[in-house]
Parts: structure tokens; C-alpha cells; sequence
């Protein structure tokens, strides 16, 4: 018994540390692409990102270009009081006061979306039951909608709209 346990053992480490990992950028979601391309690298994606990836549709902006659309809203736009960059300089206590210093708080912003932000699109088959409606009362119909959420920056919750029309600028918003 013990000769065939060590036996499989010796196998398995030969087999498990011959073997590599290759990833083929081909069947790569482009969802990632799009993320990594904006510094996103560790954030976390809670749909099927192929699913939508895939989807046909009529609408002038497809779910990539709404994605990207989406990310630059997040990072860029703080129009709105409770919009992730906005709140970066309220929020994170070294930060205070430096709202002079945009290229430090987008840094800092992505810092804490990489170390524990998560998106999700709300009202899509197959979203997590966490994923909450845009607050706004906006639909998917007319919009695709994207929440991100970064727990170590505030409790907020933050949505991205992009109009799938084109019609409407995008925009984002927070609320707690």
C-alpha cells in the first residue's frame, strides 16, 4: 500500500511539474484586453463575459465599446459627487486634500480597483444577486449598465450608463 501511495505520488509531481500552463491569447475574453488596456489588471468580472462578448445586437455601441466607454467614465469623469474618482480624496485618509493632484488620485483609484473592485452588469441573465439595479431607476433596454464596486475605498456602489442608442452621453454615479 504504501509503495503504490508513493508510487502515484512520484507520478503525479512528474506529471504536474512537467506540464505548463499556456495561455492562448486567441480564446482570451477581449473583455480583458479592454480592462487591462485601461491598467485594470486584478479587478474582478462577475458576468460571462464571452455571453455578451458574442451578442448581436442593433444598437450603435456594442458591449465593448460600453465597456470601454464605461471604464473611462469610472476613471476620468467625476462630475458627479459620488463618482469613484471623485470620492478617492474624501475618502482614503492619506489622500486628504490632494484633490490638486488628479494623476495621484486616478493612481490611487486604480490601485484599489486592482486589489479588490469588482464589476458586474445588473439585470443580465445570470448576474450575481448582489449585483444591484442602477439607482437612477435606468434599464437595459435603453442602456447597458455596468456596477463597480470597491470595497476598500468606500461602501458606495458605483454605476457606469452608456445609452445604447448613442443619444445620451456617458456617465457614472455613486451612492451609499
Amino acid at each position: 500500500m504504501f509503495v503504490l501511495f508513493v508510487t502515484i505520488t512520484i507520478l503525479c509531481l512528474i506529471n504536474c511539474t512537467s506540464k505548463k500552463v499556456v495561455v492562448n491569447e486567441e480564446s482570451r475574453p477581449q473583455t480583458i484586453d479592454v480592462l487591462v488596456n485601461h491598467g485594470l489588471n486584478g479587478i474582478k468580472v462577475n458576468y460571462d463575459m464571452r455571453t455578451l462578448e458574442s451578442l448581436e445586437t442593433d444598437n450603435v455601441y456594442s458591449y465593448l465599446d460600453a465597456l470601454d466607454m464605461a471604464i473611462e467614465s469610472f476613471l476620468t469623469d467625476k462630475s458627479n459627487r459620488g463618482s469613484p474618482l471623485s470620492i478617492v480624496p474624501n475618502t482614503m485618509e492619506s489622500y486628504r486634500g490632494n484633490a490638486s493632484k488628479p494623476q495621484q488620485n486616478l493612481e490611487k483609484l486604480i490601485e484599489l480597483i486592482n486589489t479588490g473592485g469588482s464589476l458586474c452588469m445588473p439585470d443580465i441573465e445570470g448576474a450575481s444577486d448582489d449585483c444591484a439595479h442602477a439607482e437612477e431607476g435606468e434599464n437595459i433596454e435603453q442602456n447597458w449598465i455596468f456596477l463597480l464596486q470597491i470595497p476598500e475605498l468606500s461602501d458606495y456602489l458605483f454605476w457606469a450608463i452608456v445609452a445604447k442608442d448613442g443619444k445620451e452621453d456617458v456617465y457614472n454615479y455613486g451612492f451609499k
